[in-house]
Order: structure tokens, then sequence, then C-alpha cells
């Protein structure tokens, strides 16, 4: 077990002197270094011989009481054991030690009232990982059961929080793999670290031929959220797969010190030929192969990058950590999470994901980076100087589902399907993990901040040993799909009758063509701003429409009253924003312009094309 993950230093006790510390408080502090310190660290050898002698928990272990025979105060112990046991403790053979060695785990470090056969113990991890966790739900279960028997559990509030303590540190202790996310970079390597090693075997291991030599994903989650209010939780003494707090505060400095940098005087636009250079051409960004303006596009269509709109801004008055981001690799295996404690998918939160497997890894290791936003991530990398050691070597594509919201220029350079190294790889194995833990939804929304940490990652755990016993597998279907896509291609070549070289050079012809810049002025710039407008207000007017329905969910009282307030707060928020641009789209249009407003509104066919884009608009918020 790792001595830098003792429980006492998550544990948040006010140091506060006007706060008087709880005597439950002081009394759980206690009780968690005993279990870090004392008892945890002097179970791990007998646990592990009683799993031989009953060969990995098949046969019982018959053993007679054990009492020491020195001359040192002992006290007797009244224990639930399904039948009642008394056991004789001393300072050299505790409770928990003895109970151990019977089979049994206790619930508490020093006195235990109950002790939870091992078995049972696995049983009910090998449940919470496949079922939503629910002790209060299994103890009253075990309780109803224990009564149809004739037995009466001596407890005020039941056996609950007995037996939650005791499953709680059986846990960890019966865990295998206790590998966290390293803190620092690996020391200089032509092969990627232990840590990535362990995590996929498959993409870390082995030697590869291929343009990219790993593939990852990464995906933000808004639904896995914590609720204020739950903060005093101790720490887990396990390995996680969360980077650390600090990581994640660094990154953010560092963005805001690029992005922001000391201002220096502008230089005035120059005038050529009589006339003023326009400073805002659309031009290509240093090393970008896709136009500003193609950009500006893809970022309006994804709100989940605009974090100034992103729904979940209000989630913060109500949530302490609003969300996860995962980088996975292509096989689906968590490489690093990380917890998500403001509104919307800020950029330092993928940097430093990015980073941290970065630093895994030899200067020279080829990865391929599948992200719903990888053109403007690729985008601010540059400009910014994001990661500008690492870049020579990575490759950026946009997940496949995602793709067909960018714009076209954009798809021919970054949908994966059309840019060499990505294969058959789509880039959504984040979703597919979003969905296996999406159980553990409910309670983790009321979880304490450290505990709620230490079940996402025994869920990954669970997820990693299923995956790992189905790689077989998963290699023949994928080879038998590649297979099929590579016979069906080379027979759709071989019909049309053109050679290969051809088809590259009107590919290459065709790319060129569709991304290189556009001229920028046009004579239907009113025409467009007209639209704009209209198109805003059709907006304005969906959202107060949606406000009204809100409102009148509140009066009749059939929605849950912390997602009506956050609902309630968005909608307010969205109508202020459209209504703020709205008033600049109406300044800067002019007088005459205004009464070309006035006339178009009336017009049949630019309400109906204005109804059928508001429409859209409304669909696509909703899928």
């Amino acid at each position: 077990m790792d001595s830098d993950l003792l429980l006492t230093e998550g544990l948040h006790i006010s140091q506060d002197p006007l706060v008087a510390v709880s005597r439950n408080s002081c009394k759980k502090l206690k009780q968690w270094q005993q279990w870090s310190l004392e008892v945890i660290p002097s179970l791990i050898q007998p646990f592990l011989e009683y799993k031989r002698l009953s060969d990995n928990l098949r046969n019982e272990v018959v053993r007679e009481s054990s009492i020491c025979g020195n001359d040192c105060p002992k006290r007797k112990l009244k224990i639930v054991r399904v039948t009642f046991s008394v056991l004789t403790v001393c300072p050299c053979m505790p409770a928990a030690l003895q109970l151990l060695r019977k089979g049994y785990f206790p619930c508490a470090p020093l006195t235990p009232m109950l002790a939870v056969h091992i078995k049972v113990l696995c049983l009910v991890k090998e449940l919470f990982v496949r079922i939503p966790p629910n002790t209060s739900a299994w103890c009253e279960a075990l309780e109803s059961f224990f009564r149809s028997l004739g037995y009466k559990v001596d407890a005020k509030e039941g056996i609950r929080r007995q037996f939650s303590n005791a499953y709680h540190w059986y846990c960890p202790g019966s865990q295998d793999d206790q590998q966290s996310a390293p803190t620092s970079p690996k020391q200089p390597s032509n092969i990627p670290s232990e840590y990535l090693r362990h995590r996929c075997p498959l993409c870390f291991s082995g030697a590869n031929t291929s343009i990219s030599d790993a593939i990852i994903c990464i995906d933000a989650c808004f639904t896995q959220k914590r609720r204020s209010g739950h903060e005093d939780d101790p720490r887990n003494p396990t390995g996680t797969v969360f980077l650390p707090q600090a990581d994640l505060d660094e990154m953010e400095a560092n963005v805001e010190v690029l992005r922001n940098p000391p201002r220096v005087s502008k230089p005035t636009a120059r005038r050529k030929g009589g006339h003023t250079v326009d400073q805002a051409q659309d031009t290509y960004e240093d090393g970008m192969r896709i136009l500003t303006s193609v950009l500006d596009g893809c970022n309006d269509s994804f709100l989940a990058a605009d974090e100034t709109r992103q729904k979940v801004r209000h989630s913060r008055i109500f949530f302490s950590d609003t969300g996860i981001m995962a980088l996975l690799c292509r096989h689906d295996c968590v490489i690093y999470l990380a917890n998500m404690t403001s509104a919307g998918e800020k950029q330092h939160y993928t940097l430093t994901l990015l980073k941290a497997l970065f630093d895994q890894l030899p200067l020279d290791f080829r990865v391929g980076v599948l992200y719903d936003i990888g053109c403007q991530l690729e985008c601010s990398c540059r400009k910014w100087e994001f990661l500008e050691t690492f870049l020579p070597c990575r490759t950026f594509a946009i997940s496949v589902f995602h793709a067909f919201g960018h714009q076209w220029p954009c798809q021919l350079i970054y949908h994966p399907r059309k840019q060499a190294g990505f294969a058959l790889s789509d880039g959504e194995g984040c979703e597919r993990f979003w969905s296996a833990i999406r159980p553990l939804i409910p309670s983790l929304h009321v979880s304490g901040f450290h505990q709620r940490l230490f079940v996402i990652d025994f869920q990954v755990r669970h997820l990693d040993r299923k995956s790992l016993a189905n790689l077989g597998g998963w290699l023949r279907r994928r080879w038998d799909h590649c297979q099929e896509k590579k016979k069906s291609a080379l027979d759709g070549l071989n019909k049309s009758g053109v050679d290969r070289a051809t088809l590259h050079t009107e590919w290459q012809a065709q790319v060129a063509t569709q991304t290189k810049p556009t001229p920028r002025c046009s004579w239907n710039k009113g025409e467009e701003a007209v639209m704009q407008i209209i198109s805003i207000h059709k907006s304005l007017e969906a959202q107060e429409a949606t406000l009204h329905e809100l409102e009148s969910s509140q009066l009749l009282g059939n929605i849950d009253v912390v997602t009506l307030d956050i609902q309630l707060a968005d909608c307010h928020s969205n109508i202020s924003w459209f209504k703020c641009v709205l008033r600049q789209k109406r300044a800067a249009l002019g007088v005459g312009e205004q009464a070309n407003l006035a006339q178009l509104r009336n017009n049949a066919y630019l309400q109906l094309r204005m109804n059928a884009r508001a429409l859209k608009a409304r669909l696509r918020d909703r899928l």
C-alpha cells in the first residue's frame, strides 16, 4: 500500500478557531488514523495467508480461538457474525487479526460490533460494480433475512453503518493493482512508462510500425456531478487514475498567462494604394491547414467550446464538481481522468490530460488525438504555444460522430476517415465509458468528494479487468471488420476503373480547392446582417416560450426544484444574451438598412426560411 495515500491526509477538519470541532469529526479522524496506520497494514499478510489456506476463498479454514500467552490486559467483545460470538482481545491479538484468521472482516479498527464474512464482501463488491452501489438496500434486505431466521440485530440504526464501514475498508485491501497516475515526468527512455504499459498493454507495450503509435480520445461528461455540502470525507488509500488538482490549477494559470501576455502598442493599419489594408483578412493561422473563418464556424457549432454560453454554467451554484473529463486509448482503456470544477469544457482540462500523457512517453512516440473540437485544440496549441515541445509527433482529428457538425473544409482535414494514421478508430471510446458508469450518477450526486473518486476508480478497475479478458475477442472482431472494409473498398476501386495515382491526385486537388481562402467582400453583407437579426429574434422568442413553460411547471410543482432552478437560471441568461446581441446587431446596421429590415420581416419566404432555421437550432440543442 502506498504510504503517501493515507486517509488522514484527505480528511477535512475546519481550522477556523471560531468553529468548534465536533466530537464526531474528532472520532472519525482518530478512527481513520488507526485504519490507515495500524489495522490495514497489519492485516495484509494474514489476508493473503487466509486466501492461500482457503484456496482463494473456496474452502473454509477451521482454526481454534487465538489467545496470546502473554500477561497483557484482555477484554471480551461481543460481535455479530450471523451467529453471535465473543472474542477475548489484547494488544498482542487484536480483534481485527483474530476475525480475519477466521475469514471475517471487522467494521471498526479496535472494538468492532459487526464482522462480515470475506465471501459476502466479495459478493457485494462484484455486485456493486454491475449495479448502482446501494448499501442501504443491501443491509435492509440482510436485516429482513436475519429476522426471518429469528435473529435480532442490537443496533439503533441497524447494521448499515457498520456494514458500510467494513465494505469500505475491505475494498482497498483486496485490490491487487494499486498504481496511481504518476505526478512527475518519467526518466528519459525510448519506451513508454510502466504506468502506461499497465493501463493498456496493446498501445504502449509493443513496437508499432503504423503512422501513429497510439490513438487516444478525449471527451467530457457533465452528468457525473456532485452536489455541494458533502466535503467532510476522508481520502481513500488506493491507486487512482484522477490527475491531482494541483496539476489542473497549474495548467489553468499557464493558459491564462499565455493567452493574456503583457499589452504592447499595436501598429496602425497600413495603407496601400490609398486604401486601408484590412487586418482581419481570411487567412491561415501558423501551421494550420484551414482558414480562420472555418475555425470560427466550427467554434460556433459547439456550445461545449463556448465557455460563456455553456448550459452547465449555472450548475456551479448547486454542484461543487460539475463533471469529468477522460482520456482513453483506442481500446477503450482509461488512461487518465480529470475532475472538473468549472462550467464548460475549459481548455486547460484537455491540455493537462495531454501533458500528463506526453510526459510518460518518448518524444518521438507518435500519438493521434481524437477530440470533439480537435481543430480548435490544434489551433490553440499552435497560436498560444501550448505543449509546444510535444507537437511535432502529434496528429489531431475529430471524433467520427461529431465531425458532421463541423464545416466541410474542416472535415476534409480533420475527419479520421480522411486522414492517414487513424484507420477505423472512431474516437467515441469516452462515450462508451460514460455509458458504462451511467448507473453511478444518482448516488454520486450526494456522495463525498473522495468517496466519489474512489467509486469511479473502483469502476474503472472493474472495466479494466473486463476489457483485458476480452482483448483477444476485440482484436478478432476488429480484424474481421477491417478485412470486410478493405474488401469492399478494393471492389469499389476495381469497378471504378481509375488507378490509385489518379484518385490521389484528384483528392489532393479537391482538398486544395475547397480549403483555399475565399473573397471576404460581398454585396450581400446587408442582407446577411438582416438574416442574422431575424434568426436571433426567432431564437429569443423560442427561449421566451421555454421560460413560460418552465414557469408553468413551477406553479404545477411537477419537476425537481434544483433542476428547475438550473433551467430557469439558464433560460434567463440566454434571454439576456440574445437581447444584448440583438441590440448590438441593430446598432451596427444603420438607418437605411433598418428600414430595409422592416420590409424584409414581412417577406413570406424569409419568414419561412427563418422558422426552419430556428426549428433546426432547437432540434440540434435537444440532440
